[in-house]
């Protein structure tokens, strides 16, 4: 099989985001041709061994590297994408988000240790406390932005996340903005009761796209 420049485009996707769809392909302009089409070529990749595909519970197929697609693509750490494989569906449809969103809004996320030293002025005890979510920071019109993505979190938790945020410093929540993506009203209702009277810049943003 001879691999192609959008193959290695494919690759270091699938490198950057550890899983992928059909659609989040298309929308980054790897593929410009019709879905079948892109379905076909993913397909020769699969039977290629550079990458797998797999369908969530709900039906959904996504694709992940191989170890052969890593080296191809010139990783220096080609073996790291046997972490991957085998992942609960949980742990896909979480990455899955982060890419959505990330495409939907054109932003690049921030590597965890530079997002970390954007909050270094609060507290270890309340630093501690944001710090373990599964969070996703990135910068928008020069505003630091911190995502708490829903991707079958419990409402709880989601309060919990909003309440940690609300214990931040002024002096670092002037400038960030909290964002919370969610999947029904319910756990948005339950986020605005969090961070009512919280002096935390909040954005509650109801997700349209469901795994």
């Amino acid at each position: 099989m001879v691999i192609t420049e959008r193959d290695k485009q494919v690759l270091l996707f699938l490198a950057k985001w550890r899983f992928a769809t059909i659609e989040q392909f298309i929308k980054a302009k790897i593929f410009q041709t019709s879905r079948k089409r892109c379905y076909n070529r993913l397909l020769q990749l699969c039977k290629g061994r550079y990458i797998q595909s797999h369908r969530l519970a709900r039906g959904q197929m996504y694709y992940h590297l191989l170890p052969a697609g890593a080296e191809m693509a010139g990783l220096n750490l080609p073996w790291y994408s046997r972490m991957f494989k085998g992942a609960s569906d949980s742990t896909v449809v979480q990455y899955l988000v982060w890419c959505d969103y990330a495409q939907a809004c054109n932003i690049s996320y921030l590597p965890t240790r530079q997002a970390f030293q954007e909050l270094s002025k609060a507290s270890y005890d309340t630093l501690k406390r944001v710090i373990k979510g599964q969070d996703r920071f990135y910068y928008q019109n020069d505003i630091l932005h911190a995502l708490v993505a829903d991707f079958g979190l419990s409402t709880k938790y989601l309060s919990e996340r909003a309440a940690a945020y609300s214990k931040l410093p002024a002096a670092i929540k002037d400038r960030l903005t909290v964002v919370f993506l969610v999947f029904n009203d319910t756990k948005r209702n339950a986020v605005a009761r969090a961070v009512r009277d919280s002096g935390l810049r909040v954005k509650l943003l109801k997700a349209k796209w469901k795994y």
